[in-house]
């Protein structure tokens, strides 16, 4: 009974100490709050003075016009005019040439329009008559010379075949021959050989013509060149 007064004091006094700092505390002022001092402004900078000689813009050029040329198509207009109705990216482009029509000034009434002078007609006179052209004949063909001078100096039949004995021009001694054999290095051929006793002969061929030779026919003579003739043929065929 005793030890409840003093625990009852006891509480009474610590009431009042914890109780005194609090009230204390709430008594006080806060502190002054410290101003955070504003900068000032500065002075705004002086702006350069305008470059007098600036750089102006470059402008483009105006194309001059030559009289009698057709203008440049502006590009930007005709991909314009391209693009507004154009569906099919294949399909041919639309060209429309810039034809200018000039209209020739009409001379005044009264006046005569110049005219072009046409030229006289050249006189008509007698024309020269053209020479007719002179038109040699062709020469004679080649003649078989060297045939017409074999000379035969005998005919003989053998049991198998005919045989001649013969001398050609270009060849140094006589020769037998039977049908088929050439002379003068192959410029003469030995077609035939006929043995009739009463009129034995040979026969020769030489540039597409038969000579005949018989036994003991001689070297003819040569003959006269022959001149040449020469004709005139008219542009009428007449």
């Amino acid at each position: 009974m005793k030890k409840l007064p003093l625990i009852l004091s006891v509480g009474s006094v610590a009431l009042l100490l914890v109780g005194c700092p609090a009230s204390n505390q709430a008594n006080q002022s806060p502190p002054p709050s410290q101003e955070t001092p504003t900068p000032s402004p500065s002075p705004p900078a002086a702006q350069p003075p305008a470059f007098s000689g600036a750089v102006q813009p470059a402008t483009e050029p105006t194309p001059l016009r030559v009289a009698g040329l057709i203008p440049a198509t502006d590009p930007d207009q005709k991909r314009a005019e391209i693009n507004r109705g154009r569906s099919d990216p294949f399909a041919p482009f639309p060209l429309q040439p810039n034809i200018t029509i000039t209209v020739a000034e009409k001379p005044p009434a009264g006046t005569l329009a110049a005219t072009t002078a046409r030229p006289a007609p050249a006189a008509m006179g007698n024309r020269p008559t053209p020479r007719r052209p002179i038109v040699k004949a062709p020469p004679p063909p080649p003649q078989p010379t060297e045939a017409e001078e074999v000379q035969v100096s005998g005919i003989v039949q053998l049991p198998t075949t005919p045989m001649a004995i013969v001398k050609a021009p270009g060849e140094a001694t006589e020769r037998r021959v039977i049908p088929g054999s050439t002379l003068s290095n192959g410029l003469i051929l030995v077609k035939a050989i006929n043995t009739d006793p009463d009129n034995p002969y040979i026969v020769l061929q030489q540039r597409g013509q038969t000579i005949t030779r018989r036994l003991g026919d001689g070297v003819p003579e040569p003959a006269a060149p022959q001149a040449s003739i020469s004709y005139n043929i008219s542009e009428s065929g007449e």
